[in-house]
């Protein structure tokens, strides 16, 4: 299920890819997929918050910044991911380590802001999986053929 398929034609230019979370047939899981979505709803946060797409800006971050920062903040989750799966651990941590290091001149409360943003992507994306029949974490190492689809293949999901 991609979440962010409503907000298809509102001008908004999307930079995260399915490509960016695969290098070979191997990678094209579930897993990979989930955090593929889970980018793409991190990207519409940010893009539906005007104040703070304005504020990233006036820092030197623009669209495809935030998307590379998406896809990066998103492959940092995979390890919290399965080992929550895994039942290493309680909960997902959503935090500001990644976001700092991505951006270090970025003030603290952008920062904090962007963590916000990450945690309610988080959330939004982990409601929908409830209804959402592909069961990404449950299936996690199964094949996604949602990468080998082409209408995915486009960064405008």
């Amino acid at each position: 299920m991609v979440g962010s398929v409503g907000s298809r034609g509102h001008g908004w230019r999307r930079y995260v890819s399915p490509a960016d979370f695969f290098t070979s047939d191997a990678e094209k899981t579930k897993l990979d997929w989930f955090l593929f979505e889970f980018a793409l709803e991190l990207e519409t946060a940010i893009q539906r918050d005007k104040r703070l797409v304005a504020q990233l800006w006036r820092k030197g971050v623009g669209g495809q910044q935030v998307g590379q920062f998406c896809v990066r903040y998103a492959k940092h989750m995979k390890g919290q991911v399965l080992d929550r799966v895994s039942g290493r651990i309680p909960h997902v941590r959503i935090g500001y380590e990644e976001i700092e290091a991505f951006c270090p001149a970025m003030g603290d409360r952008l920062v904090d802001r962007l963590v916000v943003k990450a945690g309610q992507a988080w959330d939004s994306l982990t409601g929908m999986c409830v209804s959402c029949p592909t069961r990404c974490i449950s299936e996690k190492d199964e094949r996604a053929p949602m990468f080998d689809d082409p209408m995915y293949r486009g960064t405008d999901v």
